[in-house]
């Protein structure tokens, strides 16, 4: 079977979707040798050539804004190499299709349905275009992928979709994220290179209200203005909506207790290492890749018990860390008080923390989105 891939979320900086398909594009060649994959992308992408994938580059247009280029390539561009290279079957991880007829199969990844959850965080333009395309996506393609049981449920009842469609698939945190003796040398580099204070509550993230930013900011209060506590927030993100509100916010908090950084990706696994507690509060995840790669790194995580993290976290009392209602700030600030002072108490969530990671491998997400692939040509030739 000739598979097809949009790749081109991989040559961007990684976000949330391109590290999904870095990580099964890391494993997929290894553990499926009967498949050809071809990765379709605006460039080369030579360091995937050099893996085995056969590298579809289209090309793209620098004049045009890639907002407006994106739905160009994907409706007129990418079917015309899709039929060129006789592909069977096309995966689709940024969620939507393209509107002309493919007549190949088609699996598409939907990591969640915020946009309907919660209609405050997302503009009404955007929600609209959303409503069009993806539901026209979903009904068109062969499979929906979905990254938890709760998102899994959520597309059921927003979309009306029969549960057989969809398949869900934990997704994994990449083998650089464990736990590390950084040397006093790593420590220097990280602390120099981010003016990083030696002890710090670490968030990373999107930087949006969304988010629960709120809870840190409030959390942070409670901790550094009114509890005088010596505690510092690094919050690592791209800007999104209302950042400058947050900004505004969190000049509450005594001058240089919340920082706002942005960070290279090779340095986020020890940034991990190098921070005491990870501090998660979200009202909406599709999956919670953040708090698992801290769980992989050894770092504490404390987090709020919304959507899908009970799911990777693990249920309250014997998973991985601790987790509250998202706007229990009282309680998010006594968790990380304990954690603080309590040597033992420490320990204990830091080592269920890695023994819960181990709950997640990309080669096991990898091993089942194959039998998917396989399945749906198999089953619907």
């Amino acid at each position: 079977m000739r598979i097809g891939i949009d790749a081109r979320l991989l040559e961007r900086e990684m976000t949330g979707i391109g590290r999904v398909v870095a990580g099964i594009l890391n494993c997929i060649r290894s553990l499926d040798k009967d498949n050809e994959y071809f990765l379709f992308s605006f460039g080369n992408l030579e360091n995937y050539r050099k893996k085995g994938f056969t590298i579809i580059p289209t090309g793209r247009n620098k004049v045009i804004p890639s907002e407006v280029y994106s739905p160009i390539w994907l409706n007129f561009i990418l079917p015309r190499y899709i039929k060129k290279n006789n592909i069977d079957l096309f995966f689709f991880p940024s969620s939507l299709i393209p509107t002309v007829n493919l007549r190949c199969k088609k699996v598409i990844l939907l990591c969640d349905v915020f946009h309907k959850v919660n209609k405050n965080y997302h503009p009404f333009f955007y929600r609209k275009y959303l409503d069009l395309f993806l539901n026209f996506s979903i009904k068109k393609s062969n499979l929906v992928l979905t990254i938890s049981e709760n998102s899994k449920e959520d597309i059921i009842n927003f979309y009306k979709v029969p549960g057989g469609k969809i398949k869900m698939v934990y997704l994994a945190a990449g083998e650089e994220f464990r736990p590390r003796l950084l040397t006093p040398e790593e420590k220097e580099y990280l602390i120099k290179k981010y003016n990083l204070p030696p002890n710090f509550i670490l968030y990373i993230g999107i930087i949006d209200f969304r988010k629960n930013i709120n809870a840190i900011i409030e959390t942070a209060d409670i901790l550094v203005n009114r509890e005088k506590k010596d505690v510092y927030f690094v919050l690592i993100g791209r800007p999104a909506l209302d950042y400058k509100n947050i900004i505004k916010k969190s000049q509450k908090i005594r001058e240089g207790h919340i920082i706002f950084l942005d960070a290279e990706s090779k340095d986020i696994p020890f940034i991990y290492n190098l921070a005491n507690v990870f501090f998660f509060p979200s009202f909406y995840e599709g999956f919670g890749l953040s708090p698992l790669e801290a769980m992989q790194s050894g770092t504490p995580v404390v987090a709020s018990n919304a959507s899908s993290l009970p799911e990777v976290i693990g249920e309250e009392g014997g998973g991985g860390g601790l987790m509250r209602e998202p706007n229990d700030y009282q309680g998010f600030a006594n968790d990380i008080l304990k954690l603080s002072e309590d040597k033992n108490f420490y320990q204990e969530i830091r080592e269920k923390g890695v023994e819960q990671a181990k709950n997640f491998s990309w080669r096991k997400t990898t091993e089942e989105i194959i039998e998917v692939f396989n399945q749906i040509y198999e089953t619907e030739k």
